[in-house]
């Protein structure tokens, strides 16, 4: 009963904004009583948290298998783009999540800053994974890496919101960033590794 709750409280935010469904809504759509619903979760704060870190859990744990699962640094990053790729097909399901993050940093700022937690958490793990690079030669040793990967998903986070952005597909964007971004870091021998890597998965990116 949990993760339904979860998955229709997802569901009703993305389609109507977080602000304007109501833990009633959320109840009757469940199928259960409000009181039961206040049971697990204290009040729609509480339960955008865990939502938010549900998601958290589940794309790093996709995240942590992608690379763990692909011995180059480089590549590894780019199967992640492969995989984001697959989930931005739906250009409608990703303007609601821009919606949804919108509207958690203006109207529930103190969730909005437990999310920020979760992405310095994904700070240290990019500089880990980076650090492997670097030992495998395919990223370069000049850079600051901590530098390097906040600029990043700072760059990420600043989409929201962006009206000269509305021109372009989500999916165009976020693969221009991640290309850019990995041959930017890179050396000679990773950029070879991107080279042959966007000429054997064109179709999917």
């Amino acid at each position: 009963m949990y993760n339904k709750i979860i998955n229709i409280a997802r569901s009703l935010f993305l389609q109507r904004g977080i602000r304007s469904v109501t833990m009633d809504e959320i109840a009757a759509e469940a199928g259960i009583s409000k009181r039961t619903l206040y049971e697990m979760f204290a009040n729609k704060e509480d339960l955008l948290e865990k939502l938010l870190e549900g998601m958290w859990i589940k794309h790093r744990d996709i995240a942590k298998q992608i690379i763990d699962t692909t011995p180059s640094c480089i590549i590894g990053i780019l199967n992640i783009l492969k995989y984001v790729a697959e989930e931005t097909k739906n250009e409608i399901s990703v303007k609601a999540n821009a919606s949804f993050s919108i509207d958690l940093k203006k109207f529930y700022p103190k969730v909005a800053a437990k999310h920020r937690e979760y992405t310095e958490m994904y700070l240290s793990f990019m500089v880990q994974h980076l650090e492997k690079g670097v030992e495998q030669q395919t990223v370069r040793n000049d850079l600051n890496l901590d530098l390097v990967s906040t600029l990043f998903f700072a760059q990420i986070e600043g989409l929201d919101g962006m009206k000269t952005l509305q021109q372009f597909h989500p999916r165009e964007i976020f693969k221009t960033i991640i290309i850019s971004f990995c041959r930017g870091i890179s050396t000679e021998k990773g950029l070879r590794e991107i080279e042959n890597f966007v000429l054997e998965n064109n179709a999917y990116i």
